[in-house]
C-alpha cells in the first residue's frame, strides 16, 4: 500500500511559545512534516532544510510595515513555497501591502481545527482567509461600484492572478504563451484603473467570474459563489 506524501512545513515565529503550540498541533497529523522551528528574521536562505519546506507557516505576533518587508523577502526567497500568516487582524492597508506574497491568512484566534483545514486548502487549492477577514476582503465601497467588461480569458487570468504563483504558471495552466498572459494583465489592469488587489479579488468573488471556469479562490469564495450563481458579468 503506498503511503501518503507528508507536506513539508517551515514555521517561523515572533513568540516562540505560539510557534511550539503550531508545531504540536499540525505534528498530530501523520500527513505533515514539520521542519526545526526558526525564528522570525533569522538568516535562512542557505538553510537546505528551509529550501525543502513546501509551505511556510509564519507566526507573527502583531503585524507591522517591518512584517511585511520580511514577508515580501520571503516570497521573494523562497518563491515556489506557499506562505500561510497566523497573527492579528490586520489593517485593510496592511493587508494590502502582504496580498500579493502570501497564499493565506488565519487569524491567532481560530481553532486547530481551522489551521488544518488552512494548510489543506492553501496546498491543494492555492488559497485560504479566515472568513474573520472577509470585512476587509470584500468590503464593498458605495462610491466606486465597478462596471467592467471582462473577456472569458481576462476572467481566467484574473483569477489566476491569485492562485498561481506568476506570469509562466499562468501561462501553463492556459496554454498560451507568457507574452499574451503579460498582455491580458495590462488590458486587465487598464479596464479596472486604479484599484487595489483585495478590491480586484473582491470584485472577482463578486462578480462570479470565476464560477465554472477555475477553482474559487478560497473556501469562502466557494461558498460565496454558490449564493450568487445567478450574478455574472
Amino acid at each position: 500500500m503506498q503511503m501518503e506524501k507528508s507536506t513539508k512545513i517551515l514555521i517561523t515565529y515572533d513568540q516562540c511559545m505560539m510557534a511550539e503550540g503550531l508545531e504540536a498541533i499540525l505534528s498530530k497529523q501523520n500527513k505533515h512534516a514539520i521542519l526545526p522551528l526558526r525564528k522570525n528574521y533569522s538568516d535562512i536562505e542557505g538553510d537546505s532544510a528551509a529550501k525543502q519546506a513546501e509551505i511556510i507557516v509564519v507566526e507573527i505576533s502583531a503585524i507591522s510595515m517591518d512584517h511585511v518587508e520580511y514577508i515580501s523577502h520571503l516570497h521573494q526567497s523562497f518563491p515556489s513555497q506557499k506562505i500561510l500568516i497566523v497573527s492579528d487582524s490586520p489593517s485593510r492597508e496592511l493587508l494590502q501591502s502582504i496580498f500579493y506574497f502570501i497564499d493565506g491568512y488565519l487569524l491567532r484566534s481560530c481553532s486547530s481545527e481551522q489551521l488544518i483545514l488552512a494548510i489543506h486548502e492553501v496546498m491543494e487549492t492555492g488559497k485560504y482567509f479566515c472568513s474573520k477577514l472577509l470585512p476587509i476582503i470584500f468590503e464593498k465601497k458605495r462610491k466606486n461600484k465597478h462596471n467592467i467588461n471582462l473577456t472569458f480569458r481576462e476572467k481566467e487570468v484574473l483569477t489566476l492572478l491569485f492562485t498561481a504563483k506568476g506570469n509562466q504558471e499562468i501561462a501553463n495552466t492556459l496554454n498560451i504563451s507568457t507574452t499574451t498572459v503579460r498582455t491580458h494583465i495590462k488590458n486587465i489592469r487598464h479596464k479596472f484603473g486604479n484599484i487595489t488587489q483585495i478590491q480586484m479579488m473582491r470584485y472577482a468573488c463578486d462578480s462570479n467570474s470565476h464560477n465554472g471556469i477555475t477553482i474559487p479562490l478560497c473556501p469562502n469564495c466557494r461558498f460565496f459563489c454558490k449564493k450568487n450563481t445567478n450574478n455574472r458579468l
